[in-house]
């Protein structure tokens, strides 16, 4: 890879780093461009290098990092003394064959794991293709594998019927964990059972389940309150979008659901139409085969 780091003139009339003292800017930008930075943003720091590079100690070049830390630009870990952009992906990452060879390579000698969910989720946020990009790598315990799924972008209007590709034959590309829960005994089971003190109706959340346990697991107390409230805010499809995101990216667990909408809301969509014009926008308007790079 070229041996350059990309900066942004607008860098400058940042908030965050119009606020930054000259020092601090100094560090930042550092950070940014120093020889051992990285195509993922998730690099080792050397403290006596630092030192060295900066000429400044590290009592006073740690109080700039914590105040970084505090802000969310940064995250470091002391044990393993590496170092990770948070944005860094954000203004760095290219969609070419040879970035996401880099970045994969790059990820599987990172020693925070942590680290490494975060830019999964962050990845996830920004559709790039984590599939390449972290094939055979580790996140949160599962290893993420890259092979061939549908395109979960559909043109804008169309509507998935889970239930009716079931009963025409057609298959899932996804092996559920266990046998199906039918609507009635979503509704039994989930509903009455669980929540028979709460007027909570079948058009609320009982495709939601089925979806949820046709391809994750049989949903537990807690996760099924977690969409009572969320169907409050979102359309049932909507959510429905969510688990089959979390699914194709193999992170089978409320907690990547939660983020994905947390992440889509915080963009302000909160409907399926918003959320559709989103994907379409951020389709590629090549061929997307042109970016399976890895076999």
């Amino acid at each position: 890879m070229a041996i350059y780091r990309q900066l942004q003139t607008n860098l400058w009339q940042d908030e965050f780093i119009l606020e930054l003292e000259a020092l601090e800017k100094y560090v930042y930008t550092y950070l940014m461009t120093n020889p051992r930075t990285t195509q993922c943003g998730i690099y080792r720091l050397v403290k006596k290098l630092m030192e060295l590079e900066l000429g400044l100690e590290w009592e006073t070049i740690y109080k700039i990092l914590k105040k970084l830390m505090d802000n969310n630009k940064i995250a470091y870990c002391e044990e393993t003394g590496e170092i990770m952009l948070i944005n860094w992906s954000k203004y760095n990452f290219i969609n070419s064959r040879n970035t996401i060879l880099c970045i994969n390579k790059e990820l599987k000698e990172v020693k925070n794991k942590e680290f490494i969910g975060r830019l999964y989720t962050i990845c996830l946020e920004r559709n790039y293709p984590v599939k390449d990009i972290f094939n055979g790598v580790v996140v949160d315990g599962l290893k993420i594998e890259n092979k061939e799924e549908e395109d979960f972008l559909e043109a804008e209007g169309e509507e998935v019927d889970s239930l009716k590709a079931d009963k025409e034959g057609l298959s899932s590309p996804f092996e559920a964990p266990y046998k199906a829960l039918g609507e009635e005994e979503i509704k039994e089971e989930y509903i009455n059972k669980s929540y028979n003190k709460q007027k909570v109706t079948n058009k609320s959340i009982s495709r939601i389940l089925l979806e949820f346990s046709k391809n994750i697991k049989k949903a537990s107390k807690d996760e099924i309150e977690k969409f009572i409230e969320w169907r409050k805010t979102f359309e049932e499809e909507f959510i429905i979008k969510a688990i089959k995101q979390a699914v194709k990216y193999k992170a089978k667990h409320i907690g990547y659901i939660e983020s994905i909408i947390k992440n889509w809301a915080a963009e302000g969509i909160t409907t399926m139409k918003e959320l559709m014009k989103k994907f379409k926008r951020n389709k590629p308007r090549v061929n997307s085969e042109a970016y399976r790079y890895l076999d």
